[in-house]
């Protein structure tokens, strides 16, 4: 009887193949043929369930936003929101292989996304719906009293999304990317931590 494959499942193992390749090598080392080695299956495997590189690139993509997501929903979700903010935000930091990996396909495709509209406007799409989630989170602490309403929960959404993004990157290239944590927390703490009256 022959095995039946889990078309999900097998272009998740492919793309998780991409990542580590990305973790390892850097985006240069991707091809069908090295993500194919990596995981373990033909290159013939890998055009079936992607006709493109870019298409691997962005299901990759897609599944850094999804694994994200899962690391956030087992954080302890106990404290004030400015705390959670914190935790959230450390948690997309490129600390181990797998986040680095993750960090670096953004921003392959970000580069990517200055020359080409396509890919431009799916980068666009991702940050506007991570603005506008970060813009409501804000919000909800502000009303609760957690963080600073002094200044409209857009522009303080966007700082933080600036922070987080520019940590990420020196995190990169950083010896010990573990030594900027403390930093990271002092300035969102610093920036969104409620004003004395």
């Amino acid at each position: 009887m022959p095995k039946i494959v889990d078309r999900a499942e097998r272009r998740r193992d492919i793309a998780s193949a991409l990542l580590r390749i990305v973790a390892r090598e850097g985006v240069e080392a991707v091809s069908v043929r090295s993500v194919a080695t990596e995981a373990g299956v033909s290159a013939g495997a890998v055009q079936k369930y992607f006709s493109t590189k870019e298409d691997l690139f962005r299901f990759a993509l897609d599944m850094t936003s999804e694994l994200l997501e899962q690391r956030w929903n087992t954080l302890d979700q106990s404290g004030n929101l400015l705390d959670l903010l914190v935790r959230l935000l450390i948690e997309a930091m490129p600390l181990d292989e797998q986040r680095r990996a993750e960090v670096i396909v953004i921003n392959a495709f970000t580069a990517r996304a200055a020359v080409l509209p396509s890919w431009a406007e799916f980068i666009r799409t991702g940050y506007d719906d991570l603005q506008k989630i970060t813009t409501e989170y804000v919000e909800k602490a502000q009303t609760e009293g957690h963080v600073r309403d002094d200044l409209a929960a857009s522009d303080l959404a966007d700082a933080v999304l600036a922070l987080s993004d520019g940590y990420a990157n020196r995190m990169l290239t950083a010896a010990d990317p573990a030594a900027l944590v403390p930093s990271l927390e002092t300035s969102v703490r610093t920036l969104l931590t409620p004003m004395q009256r």
